[in-house]
């Protein structure tokens, strides 16, 4: 019996890291959740969006919410913490 139950827990372990891999990538964060605004290199679209490159403010707006009447204005609940962090190296090297 332990001989089937390895293979499964095997091939289960691998496709939870496979499907959790792309989500940890800022990069691909970026892209698809903030570029749209932000502009591809962060360099902000005044006066929708301000320049986030560099910036190290992004894990609290992420996470706390941002400045009254922005689009952030709210925390962004819907990525998790390894998400978040992920994105807030990225936007930072930028």
């Amino acid at each position: 019996m332990k001989l089937r139950i390895a293979p499964v827990l095997l091939a289960s372990v691998s496709m939870l890291a496979w499907m959790q891999a792309p989500a940890q990538d800022g990069s691909t964060l970026f892209k698809t959740k903030c570029a749209m605004c932000h502009g591809d290199q962060g360099q902000g679209k005044p006066p929708m969006a301000p320049k986030i490159a560099g910036s190290t403010k992004v894990v609290e707006v992420l996470t706390k919410g941002g400045q009254p009447k922005a689009p952030h204005i709210n925390p962004m609940s819907a990525l998790t913490p390894a998400q978040v962090s992920a994105l807030a190296a990225f936007v930072k090297a930028l």
